[in-house]
Parts: C-alpha cells; sequence; structure tokens
C-alpha cells in the first residue's frame, strides 16, 4: 500500500509545489513589467517637460510647474541614480546659476538619460563615452493670420 501512496503523494506534492513556483514567477514578472511601464511613463513625462523649457514659444510659467511636478514624481519612483542625475541637471539649469554652460547642460542632460536607461534595464546596455543626447525643439509657430473680410485693391475705371 505504501508503495502505492509514497509515488502519489510525491507526484501530488511535485505538481503543486510546481504551479505555486508558476504562480508566483508569472506573478513577480507581471508586477516587475508593469512597474517598469510606469518608470517609462514617468521618464517621458520628464523628458517632456524638459523639452517644454528649451522650446521657444512655450509657456515658460507652465513649463517650469510641469518639470517641478515631474521630477517630483520621478524622485517618488526612480533609482538613486537617477534622482541624482536629474538634481544635477536641475543645479544645471536652474535660474538662481549664473555660471550656466550648454556644454555642462548637454553632460547633466546625456547623464540623466543614461541613468533613466540604466534603470530601466535597457539592453545592450549604453557606452556613456559613445553616448550622445540632445533636446531636439520644434520650430516655433508661426503668428496666425487673422481672418477678415477680403478687400478687393481699388481699381480706377
Amino acid at each position: 500500500m505504501v508503495e502505492v501512496v509514497l509515488p502519489i503523494c510525491g507526484t501530488v506534492v511535485v505538481t503543486i509545489l510546481s504551479a505555486a513556483l508558476s504562480y508566483y514567477f508569472a506573478t513577480k514578472t507581471n508586477a516587475e513589467q508593469d512597474w517598469r511601464q510606469k518608470k517609462v511613463e514617468h521618464y517621458r513625462e520628464l523628458l517632456s517637460a524638459i523639452s517644454d523649457l528649451a522650446m521657444d514659444g512655450k509657456n515658460k510659467e507652465k513649463a517650469n510647474e510641469r518639470f517641478a511636478l515631474a521630477a517630483a514624481t520621478v524622485a517618488l519612483v526612480a533609482s538613486q541614480s537617477v534622482v541624482t542625475a536629474l538634481m544635477q541637471f536641475h543645479n544645471e539649469v536652474k535660474f538662481s546659476n549664473q555660471n550656466r554652460s550648454q556644454e555642462r547642460h548637454d553632460v547633466c542632460l546625456k547623464n540623466l538619460v543614461l541613468a533613466m536607461r540604466q534603470d530601466l534595464k535597457i539592453r545592450p546596455a549604453d557606452h556613456p563615452q559613445t553616448f550622445e543626447f540632445h533636446l531636439i525643439g520644434a520650430r516655433p509657430k508661426a503668428p496666425e493670420l487673422t481672418a477678415g473680410p477680403v478687400v478687393a485693391p481699388n481699381r480706377a475705371l
């Protein structure tokens, strides 16, 4: 009897253990994917806010508010290396920095993007020495022409 029951119990235990481990790893993978997607959305918002700050024709007050909100949100979800790179970027671009330089701006922005990509575990890994990134702005919008009545030129008859 034991010779029959023992293999059945072993099979049941292995089946239950296998199902439990499969569920655990599937749940963990889904949670990691969801968390990563949320980070991507926050990082996208941050880069969009930074881009708005750099574009001519944008309301700078609203762009600054958007940047501040995006930076605060990123600080909650990002790794320490991303937060550090974000603070270095902010220190370079903030209004009170009287020694701003385009070169330091570009280095800080590149380091921020590299830190975000590393935090997102982008594969293959980036090479910081050859990695390039800069903001790409849109041309300012042309002022809209006012629509009014069309007036024919005066003609002598």
